[in-house]
């Protein structure tokens, strides 16, 4: 379920994705590094290959997605939704994301790829009767952590969606364990253009 890296160790496909979400609102190099736990220099590196595929712009006030970087920001939408915050479990950081459509999947190897990313535990959940389950035997998450799936709601998900949540010290660590479960799902539907991110 390795993503191919590339010529460019400092960033992973992970980095891409949450920094396209990132920045739907302009945002500076500093702040974009701190909030993906990467260097400078390698945050550097990302947006100025961004920058020389035209996926985003430079402003006074940071970088911004171009329209060209919206038009792959949806198309990576239309796979999984952005990674929000849903509290704290065990007193770590909680992150969840929808991917619409997954394929076939074993709950305990997805929980492994998301530990594997730094993740300190994670929950894969899936999406039947307009409600949230375990999927492996049919239990909603509203009986056993009704807070849980009051904030789950905010993902706006669907009958037949899969719910991603991972949980870790550091918020970004969250943050990409969740779409790295996600990109070991859709890999495979990925617009080329981000795999064309990592290479030299």
């Amino acid at each position: 379920m390795d993503w191919k890296r590339g010529a460019y160790p400092e960033f992973e496909i992970e980095d891409v994705i949450a920094a396209m979400f990132m920045l739907k609102e302009p945002i500076g190099r500093k702040s974009l590094a701190d909030a993906l736990g990467i260097g400078e220099g390698s945050v550097r590196t990302m947006l100025k290959k961004m920058n020389s595929k035209g996926l985003i712009n430079s402003t006074q006030r940071g970088h911004v997605l171009s329209s060209n970087g919206w038009r792959l920001l949806k198309e990576i939408e239309s796979l999984f939704s952005e990674a929000v915050p849903v509290g704290f479990i065990e007193g770590h950081h909680a992150y969840s994301l929808k991917i619409h459509d997954p394929p076939e999947f074993k709950s305990i190897e997805l929980r492994d790829e998301a530990i594997r990313y730094f993740a300190r535990g994670a929950m894969i959940l899936s999406v039947k009767g307009g409600r949230p389950i375990f999927p492996e035997d049919g239990r909603p998450v509203k009986d056993t952590l009704p807070e849980l799936h009051e904030r789950l709601r905010k993902l706006d998900f669907s009958d037949g969606d899969l719910l991603i949540v991972t949980w870790a010290e550091e918020r970004f660590n969250a943050i990409k364990s969740a779409y790295h479960v996600a990109v070991s799902l859709k890999r495979s539907e990925l617009p080329d253009e981000l795999e064309a991110l990592l290479e030299a």
